[in-house]
This record gives C-alpha cells, sequence and structure tokens, in this order.
C-alpha cells in the first residue's frame, strides 16, 4: 500500500482519498477508523477488563440475559445487551444469525443449506452455528450469495 500525503497552508479542511482497485479487509479496517467506527469491545474475563479487537471475535451469544463474546480460543463476558452490541457492530462484518446470537462473516469457513431452511454454518476454528431461517435473507445478503 502506497502512502501520499500532500500538506499546505492553503488547505482549509483535511481531506482522506483512498484509491484502490477493490476494498479489501486493510482498505475497510481504515476506512472504520478514519470514520471513527468502533474497532474494540470492551470485554471482562475474570474479574478484569480489557479491550480486544472487534475482529478478533468470532460471535456474540446471548445466554440467561448476558452476553458473551466468543472469540478463537477464548469466551468472555460483555456488559452490552445483545442489540447494543448489534446496533455497534452495524455496517461491518458481523450479522444476527438468530434470536440470540451474532456472527462475524469473517470467521467463516463455509455455509451449508440444511433441509428445514436454516443453514449451518462452520467457524475456522471448527465450531458450527445454525442460522436460523428468519435470518437465512439478511445473513445471504451480508455474505454476498
Amino acid at each position: 500500500m502506497k502512502l501520499t500525503i500532500d500538506s499546505s497552508p492553503e488547505y482549509i479542511e483535511a481531506e482522506i482519498c483512498i484509491r484502490c482497485c477493490t476494498i479489501d479487509k486493510t482498505i475497510q479496517d481504515v476506512i472504520d477508523l478514519v470514520q471513527n467506527k468502533k474497532t474494540t469491545l470492551s470485554v471482562q474475563q475474570d474479574g478484569a477488563t480489557r479491550m480486544i479487537p472487534i475482529n478478533s471475535v468470532y460471535y456474540l451469544e446471548s445466554v440467561d440475559d448476558k452476553t458473551f463474546v466468543y472469540c478463537k480460543d477464548n469466551v468472555f463476558s460483555c456488559g452490552l445487551k445483545l442489540y447494543e452490541a448489534e446496533e455497534m457492530l452495524a455496517d461491518t462484518s458481523f450479522v444476527r444469525i438468530s434470536k440470540a446470537c451474532i456472527l462475524n462473516i469473517d470467521v467463516l469457513d463455509s455455509v451449508k443449506m440444511m433441509i428445514n431452511g436454516k443453514m449451518e454454518a462452520a467457524l475456522d476454528n471448527g465450531e458450527k452455528l445454525i442460522i436460523n431461517r428468519h435470518y437465512v435473507p439478511a445473513f445471504k445478503k451480508k455474505f454476498g450469495m
């Protein structure tokens, strides 16, 4: 990636222009950063609070009115309600796949249709999640199917 900076006192307002053939993940991360989109998530584990990058999150799940954040090797709790997390993660690679689950499609290995209109999502860490049929159209749109 090439970076060009043109600084001059004649400019009244800063302007950022991105020239690329396609918007890949790196470019999207830059766009998100410039647009001040949230790129980290506050989570708790063993009484400690930490910030983790949202691109390390595989999925979020609500169980007994608590929200859990699943990463490749760790599970954290989160103080947000699932709908609050969904709002925060709007316009990212996350999509709701059931009443209790939001999935990061960037960690998706494969999907397959099931006989009952649902879909099965296989993640790159070996986990499998069910996409309920009510959420299949939104998932297909987000995934580009």
